[in-house]
Formats: C-alpha cells, sequence, structure tokens
C-alpha cells in the first residue's frame, strides 16, 4: 500500500502550481478527482506540462458556474480530505467552493488556496505569473548582481516551489487533524513560496555592509560553469573547500594557484575565472570529468532531457518511468515500504464523470438530468462522455 492511499484529494485548480501538489501525492497513492472547468484545464494545450503534472488521476469537468455544478461539488466535497484551489482571491467565494461553504459540509477538511499574493495584503487581487512573482520576491535582483542582467528563468521556479510547499502545508495539517480531528484552512502565497528560497540573500542584505554583499555561494569563481574544447560544458562545484582547489588545481597544471586559500581567491575571483575558462578549453568535458572525478573532485557534465534516459545512476534508482510512449519523473524518495512511482497517465477532459457521480449517489436518469441542465459544461463540450 502506498503511504497516501487513505487519502482522496479533490483538486479544483489549473495550470502549475495546485496540479504539481496533487500529483507528488498522487504518486504517493491518493485519489487525486480533478474537477476542471468547461473546456479543460489550459494545460491541456501544453502536452508536455500536462502529462507530467497531472498523471494518475481521474477527471471530471462541472460548470460551477451552474447551480447544478455547484451541487455536484458540494456532494464531493463531503466525502474527500483535501481540496486544492488556485483562483484569485474572492472567487471561490463567488463559486460555493470556499472553504467556509464546503467546511460546513465536511468538517474535518483541509483546504488549501495557492494564489499569486495571498489571501490579504495590498496585492492580494493583483495579477500575476511565476516571472512577476520572481520580480517582486527578490530572485531577478539577485541573478542580475551575479550575471549583470536578470533573465526569464528555463523553468517555473516559484510554481513549482508553491506546489512543494503546498504539498507540504497540507499533509502537515492533515497529520494535525488526525489528532484534532477538525480540518484546516492553509493561505499559500506563491510570491511567498519563491521569497523563502532566497533566505540567505535577504539575510546578507539586511545585516552584511552591502559592498562586501554575495549572493550565496554562485560568486565563488570555481563554482561555475565552463566550456570545454569540444563546446560541451562542465559543472565545477568546489564552494570555500581548500582541499577539492587543491585537487582541481594538481589535475588541470594549475599548481601555482593551489596553495591560495578560499579569502583570496575570493579576493582575486575575476583572475581565477579567466584561467579556469583558459585551461577547461583545451580538453573535451569527458576528458576533464573523467580527470577531475578520479581526484574526488565535485564536477559533471551538462546532460540534456534526450540523455537522461541513458544515465546509469538514474536507471539504477529507476527515476525515469515508461508509461506507454511517454516518459515521467518519478519521485525523488524512496520508501521501504514499497515503491511510489506514478502508474498511469493523465485522464483525458470528463473521462471519469459517469463512476465519480454514481459513486457520489446520483442515479442515471438524475446524471442524464445534470448532463442537460449544463451542469459538466455545454452538452458541446462533454458530448463524446456522454455514451
Amino acid at each position: 500500500m502506498k503511504p497516501l492511499s487513505h487519502l482522496t484529494i479533490l483538486d479544483l485548480t489549473v495550470n502549475a502550481p495546485g496540479p504539481f501538489c496533487s500529483m507528488v501525492m498522487s504518486d504517493m497513492g491518493a485519489r487525486v478527482i480533478k474537477v476542471e472547468p468547461p473546456g479543460g484545464d489550459p494545460l491541456r494545450h501544453n502536452p508536455a506540462m500536462w502529462s507530467s503534472f497531472n498523471r494518475g488521476k481521474q477527471s471530471i469537468c462541472l460548470d460551477l458556474k451552474n447551480k447544478d455544478g455547484q451541487a455536484v461539488l458540494s456532494r464531493l466535497a463531503s466525502d474527500v480530505d483535501i481540496i486544492l484551489e488556485g483562483w484569485r482571491p474572492g472567487v471561490a467565494q463567488r463559486l460555493g467552493a470556499d472553504y467556509d461553504t464546503l467546511s460546513k459540509i465536511n468538517q474535518q477538511l483541509v483546504y488549501c488556496s495557492i494564489s499569486g499574493f495571498g489571501q490579504e495584503g495590498p496585492w492580494h487581487d493583483r495579477p500575476g505569473h511565476d516571472i512577476n512573482y520572481l520580480a517582486l520576491s527578490g530572485y531577478f535582483a539577485v541573478q542580475a548582481a551575479v550575471e549583470g542582467r536578470p533573465w526569464p528563468p528555463p523553468i517555473l521556479v516559484s510554481d513549482i516551489a508553491s506546489g512543494l510547499y503546498a504539498t507540504i502545508s497540507v499533509l502537515a495539517a492533515i497529520s494535525g487533524r488526525d489528532i484534532s480531528g477538525t480540518g484546516t484552512y492553509i493561505d499559500l502565497s506563491m510570491t511567498e513560496s519563491a521569497l523563502t528560497l532566497l533566505g540567505p540573500e535577504i539575510w546578507n542584505a539586511n545585516r552584511v555592509v552591502q559592498s562586501n554583499a554575495q549572493p550565496n555561494v554562485t560568486s565563488i569563481p570555481h563554482y561555475d560553469l565552463f566550456v570545454c574544447e569540444d563546446g560541451r560544458w562542465l559543472s565545477i562545484g568546489i564552494v570555500h573547500e581548500d582541499h577539492f582547489w587543491h585537487r582541481l588545481c594538481e589535475v588541470t597544471g594549475l599548481d601555482h594557484a593551489a596553495n591560495i586559500i578560499f579569502p583570496d581567491r575570493m579576493e582575486r575571483k575575476d583572475e581565477i575565472k579567466k584561467m579556469l575558462e583558459k585551461v577547461f578549453r583545451t580538453k573535451t568535458a569527458a576528458e576533464w570529468e573523467k580527470a577531475l572525478l578520479d581526484a574526488d573532485v565535485p564536477v559533471a557534465i551538462i546532460f540534456g532531457p534526450e540523455e537522461l534516459a541513458n544515465s546509469p545512476q538514474f536507471q539504477a534508482r529507476s527515476a525515469l518511468v515508461e508509461l506507454g510512449p511517454d516518459m515521467y519523473t518519478a519521485q525523488p524518495a524512496k520508501f521501504s515500504s514499497g515503491p511510489i512511482t506514478p502508474e498511469a497517465g493523465p485522464p483525458s477532459l470528463g473521462e471519469h464523470r459517469n463512476e465519480i457521480v454514481i459513486e457520489i449517489g446520483y442515479t442515471e436518469d438524475e446524471s442524464k438530468q445534470l448532463i442537460e441542465s449544463g451542469a459538466f459544461g455545454t452538452p458541446g463540450e462533454q458530448r463524446h462522455h456522454d455514451s
């Protein structure tokens, strides 16, 4: 049995943060009923993100602007453990899907609202996406201090961070519920999720003389990426360790620099960075990686996504899972009690509608009436699920 197989989650969210959260819990055994709006989660237009974040879930389409759709949601909420929503503050109340309404039906409900800025404060109803939350959390300013200018990151940092924080918060609330017997409401801010990643930088900004403040470890000249003779990039992960630096100098022939201690290396970081850039261009990335690993130096070639399936490390740990023609990332933890790998791909829109409505007590005739009333969206949007 998977560790969360006793939990049922009603996921009202779309896009990335909420679906990422419920995907993690689905892999760990929770039943996830994804309630999609008419037309479906907009992320369906991005097959890679849609499939990755919504594997293993069940789908039902509900029009929550329709009173019958709201009635179906109320029945669903009466017997679930967790509800996730990701609308702007105030929308859930207008749709009859808010915590105050649904907790009257289910007092043990753990309900998590994931929004850009949280449910209160002067920015609470401000529009935004990942790039805006990173701007307002200080992320881009730190990046600019290191790289000379900010760049949009290639992954959705605040989206994924808030999905992970939602998972932690929800499971903490479930643990508390097991003691108290009552549920709770969680107000999670995506901007604050990004903010928490900048803890050392914020400490520096408030406690260290500004001219001497350095962002975490990324200002260290031997903690960086270097292009090699064959055009491939190599990551060197030496932080303050003099012993790693000494070994690197021995392998690269930079013996004259081997005894420069860390504080002095930081003082001469521009000189050292240029020295390393020059030496790494003299051999291929594979040659440097082997030589440095043989000397027990933290080093790694940059892999592309297309290469990861052939990684012997990821193969040994089953870090990537094939389901049909698609490949998914597994959860990064291993449980001694059994596997928590994903077992199914994403659902088609409304795929599980019939079994879900029957399960919560609607008769076949009542289900047909709900279809006609538009509870599941317009007939055209749901026609292929009516048989």
